[in-house]
């Protein structure tokens, strides 16, 4: 379709000088008009309706959760190894962390367990990589009582192994702890979420 049937449609495309100068709704029908039948159409179709089925799926970007509503905004934590994390995590989900010990609603870890396990070797028995594991154990406490099951979580990462990069690996290793944790800690706060009104 030429410009020249864009003006037949609409005679606001025309300027006092009698030139050409597409209004604001027939340039958007001029712009879709060239993505959906201009050069690569085919392609960008089907990136568009990729798109639109993982939108509809549910599918989120990392870091992007549709976080339920905590019962409670104010929180005591008691986070042992994970407190800076799950201060963070409340603070993302609309809680409030607080220090007052007299405060109703606590949450308290119970329990972390870390460990590294080798996970593959290679055909010359050598270690390929290993496997990290964080398992978390809290409850929320409501009043001094325990508020709904205790909260489970356990967190599992890769981490390739190389002889020739021992301190890079170190790093590497100790960046992907702290990520461990700090999912680990989002995954506790989302449970809270589900454990009802006290």
């Amino acid at each position: 379709m030429t410009s020249a049937a864009w003006v037949t449609c609409c005679p606001r495309c025309f300027n006092f000088s009698g030139s050409l100068k597409l209004c604001h709704y027939c340039g958007l029908k001029a712009i879709m008009y060239h993505f959906l039948f201009g050069q690569n159409a085919m392609k960008k179709l089907f990136v568009l309706s990729a798109v639109f089925l993982l939108s509809a799926c549910g599918f989120h970007l990392k870091g992007v959760h549709n976080q339920a509503t905590l019962p409670v905004q104010t929180w005591y934590v008691q986070g042992d190894a994970l407190q800076q994390y799950l201060e963070n995590a409340l603070r993302y989900a609309d809680g409030k962390p607080i220090d007052d010990a007299q405060q109703s609603a606590h949450l308290r870890v119970l329990r972390v367990e870390e460990k590294k396990d080798i996970y593959t070797i290679t055909r010359a028995a050598k270690l390929n990589e290993n496997l990290l594991s964080l398992r978390v154990l809290a409850q929320a406490y409501y009043q001094n009582r325990a508020w709904g099951e205790p909260i489970s979580v356990e967190v599992r990462r890769v981490l390739p192994y190389s002889d020739s990069m021992v301190l890079g690996k170190q790093e590497e290793e100790q960046i992907l702890w702290r990520e461990m944790r700090q999912d680990a800690a989002q995954q506790v706060v989302r449970q809270l979420g589900f454990i009802g009104q006290p």
